[in-house]
């Protein structure tokens, strides 16, 4: 991998973790359409510090709404209560919705890390999202906020995460859309997606570099990483500022579109070779 495919790949994933439309899907596509042969086994240090590059995006956006849902997390606890306040709701909420999204991945992760990562699955299950994002604006009330959800509105969502293991399956995409069927307003779905991103990233951080540690030893270009940190730090910290602000008035159709426009020709093209 070469500097100038680092910065793309590295902007990809930004983009396409916080978009809905699927950046583990973008970075198997992208090699696959632009003609490169990046090998996922001697990139996985890319690929880690591309992740930890979309946590700290995450991270510095909601800083704030963190210290307090951390500081209200730990009150809850040594005050055995959680009572009204709305940060001590959201902070129990993101726990209960992240157990679902691993039990999900410990039951078949295995089963599907084999037969799925290929461009052709990952052209069906983007067309899947788009789907699962059509339905959610035809079905969605679009009026609860995340203080106010319940807990089978938070195991729903934390379940959809759980399908974004399957690659071009949106994690984005699928958790705004299961909270657009709870009620969820745009704004409110998009800002719990965002912070139920944040263990999911952390964990398939962790995952990557567990299977980096186990595997050989491989040569690792610090600028080629320092690259690929940057440009998805950056890029992912402007896809979830001005995503948010675009959901305030506008739907996700324009994403669906682009989901089914990918997923079939990815999938024509790979039916034709």
């Amino acid at each position: 991998m070469d500097a100038a495919q680092a910065a793309v790949l590295g902007i990809v994933q930004g983009l396409t973790e916080f978009l809905p439309i699927s950046s583990s899907g973008h970075l198997l596509l992208f090699p696959f359409f632009a003609g490169w042969k990046i090998s996922g086994s001697q990139n996985i240090p890319f690929f880690v510090i591309v992740h930890i590059g979309t946590l700290v995006a995450v991270l510095t956006f909601f800083f704030n709404d963190i210290k307090l849902l951390f500081s209200s997390f730990i009150k809850s606890i040594i005050e055995r209560r959680i009572g009204d306040d709305a940060y001590r709701r959201l902070a129990w909420f993101l726990i209960i919705g992240t157990i679902p999204a691993g039990i999900v991945f410990l039951f078949i992760s295995k089963l599907l890390e084999d037969s799925l990562e290929s461009p052709k699955m990952v052209g069906i299950f983007l067309l899947v999202t788009g789907v699962l994002l059509i339905l959610s604006e035809k079905i969605g009330r679009m009026k609860t906020l995340a203080k106010d959800m319940r807990f089978f509105d938070v195991l729903f969502i934390g379940f959809a995460q759980g399908l974004a293991i399957l690659p071009g399956i949106s994690r984005s995409g699928s958790t705004i859309a299961a909270g657009l069927f709870r009620g969820l307003t745009r704004e409110e779905a998009a800002r719990f997606s965002f912070l139920l991103s944040i263990p999911a990233i952390i964990a398939g951080a962790l995952e990557e570099t567990i299977t980096l540690i186990k595997g050989s030893t491989h040569n690792v270009d610090i600028a080629i990483l320092t690259i690929g940190f940057i440009t998805a730090s950056i890029s992912g910290y402007i896809a979830i500022k001005y995503f948010i602000n675009y959901l305030k008035k506008h739907s996700l159709y324009i994403f669906a579109l682009y989901c089914f426009a990918l997923g079939s020709l990815t999938v024509l093209l790979t039916s034709l070779r």
